[in-house]
């Protein structure tokens, strides 16, 4: 499984799918770019959204004229009007605004790096993040999405499904990801992490993602969907007072945000 290179699904045809069937095709050609980190070529989006090459050439032609796409190395990406886009939505959330006023007023927690994301699918989207003060900045862009069986916040959302809802995600699954030698090897191996973050109250990513650097991440209550808050440092600076701390500091940013992300 890939955020990248998986095929584009929206769901089942919906009235608004039926009734405009190109609006909902250039949907699908922008979520194939957003998922990218580099330009796509016309064959790539065509085999990932999957459309017809003929009609994503149209699509891009329009889009282009409506500046949400550039050409960009001999492939496409998206455009500024896009993020002008994405953050209208951003600035717009009661949740947002909240988390960027209060994760600097926690005193260890402050300091470091914290995000805050949704649950897609089996994806994890960035909403959010502090920087904190550390010299060395460890994040994801927002608006990036990574598989959430190898991050803390993916697991720490992933953890809060229902059963019923866990297992058919989980089922879809045909080979997990594994961008390092810590990441789980198999789903059984992932069902009993999860099944410890269910015990303990939040989630970690020992080096899962990335060789040397460890996360924490703590799920908002109540949530009208799944949603979590993490914090993201290099291992060699942990020690268990430090984590104790972060996940005490982490548990109460989560809880002062749960009226926010219940809409």
């Amino acid at each position: 499984m890939s955020s990248i290179t998986s095929p584009v699904s929206l769901g089942a045809p919906t009235a608004a799918e039926t009734a405009a069937p190109a609006a909902f095709r250039a949907i699908q050609v922008l979520e194939v770019m957003s998922r990218s980190r580099g330009p796509l070529s016309l064959t790539d989006i065509a085999a990932r959204a999957p459309l017809a090459k003929s009609s994503v050439h149209n699509l891009l032609t329009t889009l282009e004229a409506a500046g949400m796409v550039r050409r960009s190395g001999g492939g496409w990406v998206l455009a500024y009007k896009a993020l002008e886009i994405g953050q209208s939505v951003l600035t717009s959330t009661d949740l947002v605004g909240e988390f960027r006023r209060t994760a600097a007023q926690y005193g260890v927690l402050g300091r470091e790096t914290v995000l805050l994301a949704v649950l897609d699918g089996l994806d994890v989207l960035y909403l959010a993040r502090h920087d904190g003060h550390q010299p060395v900045r460890l994040a994801s862009d927002i608006g990036r999405k990574l598989p959430a069986v190898v991050t803390a916040l993916g697991k720490a959302m992933l953890a809060g499904l229902p059963d019923a809802d866990l297992d058919e995600r989980l089922s879809t699954i045909t080979e997990l990801p594994r961008p390092t030698r810590a990441s789980h090897r198999t789903v059984s191996e992932l069902l009993g992490d999860l099944m410890r973050v269910r015990q303990q109250g939040y989630a970690v990513d020992a080096e899962e993602n990335t060789i040397g650097v460890t996360c924490f991440s703590v799920p908002i209550p109540g949530a009208a969907q799944p949603t979590a808050i993490s914090t993201t440092l290099l291992t060699q600076r942990l020690t268990p007072e430090l984590r104790d701390a972060l996940v005490r500091e982490l548990t109460a940013l989560a809880h002062s945000l749960r009226l926010f992300a219940r809409t």
